[in-house]
């Protein structure tokens, strides 16, 4: 009887401990096709053009795991200005950006760079869309 209860007393007490984690919040990705804008939160993206896209098809073997280097025009306020978005690996020297604006209230980043490269679609025309989410500033 007593290993029963000592038993029934863990399990409960480790129910109790793993609800203390708090899950972290799911993002919540936008679509951006290439020569498309968005606006999110008032600010205006453009997704202007992929300038390298290095990044290790799956399938292969590859050295370095590549980047993918995006550029975007981003308007707020009446004021426009291009950024360089870098996914993946950067090269000594280089910093790594997927910020695309931010503010005191919320940032807009770059989250991805979609579709990832096959060994298949290599040298095509790939389609390719930014995602991209808000996230608040605490």
């Amino acid at each position: 009887m007593k290993n029963s209860l000592l038993a029934v007393l863990i399990l409960f007490s480790s129910f109790a401990f793993g609800q203390e984690e708090s899950a972290e919040t799911p993002k919540i990705a936008v679509k951006v096709p290439k020569g498309e804008t968005v606006i999110l939160k008032g600010v205006s993206i453009k997704f202007l053009d992929v300038v390298e896209d290095s990044r290790c098809p799956t399938g292969v073997t590859c050295i370095w795991a590549g980047r993918a280097i995006v550029k975007v025009e981003v308007t707020s306020n009446g004021t426009k200005e291009e950024k360089m978005l870098t996914f993946g690996e950067v090269r000594p020297g280089e910093e790594k950006n997927t910020n695309i604006y931010s503010s005191s209230k919320f940032s807009i980043n770059g989250l991805t760079l979609n579709p990832y490269p096959t060994s298949e679609s290599t040298g095509k025309d790939k389609g390719y869309v930014l995602l991209i989410c808000e996230e608040k500033n605490e």
